[in-house]
């Protein structure tokens, strides 16, 4: 059963703890402060469920500050390497400015050895079943 953890109006973050499951659907544009709270309560909610399944619905999310993705490369990738996640899902942003960026996260991801295969998906009910599937 899916439970919210967080939400304003810029994001909602829920989770299924049978499914081990997280989602994080943006909406907007948030920066600074607030957006690496979010991005560390994001964190938390791998952590404090060892969740091994993560859905990114970034449809809406719009661009990220470079000042944000330096913090987001430096801070939360290496933690989210060192998370239980084994999969994560992402819904691309229809913004470019938000896609390349995450662009460089995922790169950046890729220096480090983690058991986390990741995947684009343009549909949800795609990117679920792959997620839901056997890890």
């Amino acid at each position: 059963m899916k439970q919210v953890y967080f939400q304003n109006s810029f994001i909602c973050i829920s989770h299924d703890r049978q499914a081990q499951l997280g989602i994080a659907k943006w909406n907007g544009h948030l920066q600074g402060a607030e957006l690496r709270e979010t991005f560390l309560l994001c964190l938390d909610l791998i952590d404090r469920y060892s969740l091994t399944r993560w859905l990114a619905d970034d449809r809406l999310m719009q661009a990220i500050e470079p000042t944000d993705l330096e913090w987001t490369l430096q801070v939360f990738i290496p933690r989210l390497a060192e998370s239980s996640l084994l999969r994560m899902a992402r819904l691309p942003s229809q913004y470019e400015e938000n896609n390349e960026a995450v662009e460089l996260m995922i790169n950046k991801g890729q220096n480090y050895t983690v058991d986390l295969v990741h995947r684009t998906f343009q549909e949800e009910q795609e990117a679920m079943e792959w997620l839901l599937g056997p890890l």
